[in-house]
């Protein structure tokens, strides 16, 4: 029987080396996996943060554009109101019981200053 130990003995460090050649490059590729989702999570936080400025900037956009517009109709309302209550002032003006008020008025005060204090 030949002697074959130096030569199984060679193979089985061989083998040896191969495996944990293996699990050199397993281990560099798991770093690198790791490596390449840390930078992608950091762009797309970086593109969530984008969105977000341009939703934020888009929504003040309209509330200004919405704001200017509603306060142009409530300046509309406020002048055809006024416009209204001239119109409506002059129309229900009754100068008879405005006189009446008045002269009652008068009475009333006249009464109180007529009156002895206690």
């Amino acid at each position: 029987m030949t002697d074959n130990r130096p030569e199984q003995h060679s193979r089985t460090e061989r083998a040896i080396q191969q495996v944990l050649q293996a699990e050199k490059d397993a281990e560099q590729a798991i770093h690198d996996c790791e490596q390449e989702a840390l930078q992608m999570l950091h762009q797309a936080q970086i593109r969530a943060q984008n969105i977000s400025l341009r939703t934020d900037q888009r929504i003040t956009n309209l509330e200004m554009r919405h704001g200017h517009k509603l306060d142009q109709t409530i300046r509309a309302i406020e002048r055809q109101g006024d416009d209204q209550l001239r119109l409506d002032g002059g129309q229900h003006f009754d100068q008879e019981g405005l006189q009446a008020v008045v002269e009652a008025l008068a009475m009333e005060l006249c009464q109180l200053r007529s009156t002895p204090e206690p």
